[in-house]
């Protein structure tokens, strides 16, 4: 049986991009990058070279802000979401439903922040193997390839999503990593609209 693999990248664009982007296109691997609104303003570029390379473009807030995302109006996810979209259509012409919270959607995304983008028609991903790059990445960037295996060993069946960032240390290991995953069996992909599945920590098939 075949093992879907999406590797997700989030925050980006920044100037790591076009080397995460160099490594994908060598090693022939499709992925999907949750992008930050003020950074797709800052490197529009790097947004279109995604999408001409086949991978897919997805929405993570404009102000990556806790406070500002789940305090107050039980709209603003969906609203910073839709300013992302805006933008994403702005600079390339496409549209993406997919939306990821900053710093994942449990416990911040209660109900009525979900029913916000049930309203806007939008979708949720979050992971279910998570590599810790955030933490790891400049002081000791081999422990993404780790927790990366181990994550992927404990899931028993169904579709990997692997939480990664554009970050320098990631990008340093990052051929390493796909080196390790790619095995007989392995189906790297990117997201695909008319194929979604759900993948949030509040099982809500909604998204």
């Amino acid at each position: 049986m075949v093992q879907d693999i999406y590797l997700t990248f989030d925050d980006g664009p920044n100037d790591e991009m076009d080397n995460i982007l160099d490594i994908l296109k060598t090693k022939k691997v499709k992925s999907t990058f949750f992008l930050v609104e003020p950074n797709m303003r800052e490197y529009p570029q790097a947004v279109l070279r995604l999408i001409e390379e086949g991978h897919y473009p997805a929405l993570h807030s404009v102000t990556h802000d806790k406070r500002m995302l789940y305090e107050g109006n039980p709209l603003n996810v969906a609203e910073e979401m839709r300013h992302t979209q805006k933008t994403l259509y702005e600079l390339t012409g496409v549209t993406s439903h997919l939306t990821r919270a900053p710093f994942g959607s449990h416990p911040y995304m209660k109900e009525d922040l979900r029913h916000g983008l049930v309203q806007y028609m939008m979708k949720m991903w979050d992971w279910n193997v998570d590599t810790v790059d955030w933490k790891h990445h400049e002081t000791a960037p081999g422990r993404i390839i780790e927790n990366a295996i181990k994550g992927i060993d404990a899931v028993a069946e169904g579709q990997i999503v692997i939480l990664l960032h554009v970050t320098k240390g990631t990008a340093s290991v990052l051929s390493r990593l796909i080196d390790r995953i790619n095995k007989d069996g392995v189906q790297f992909r990117a997201y695909d609209p008319e194929q979604h599945f759900t993948m949030n920590f509040w099982d809500d098939n909604r998204l």
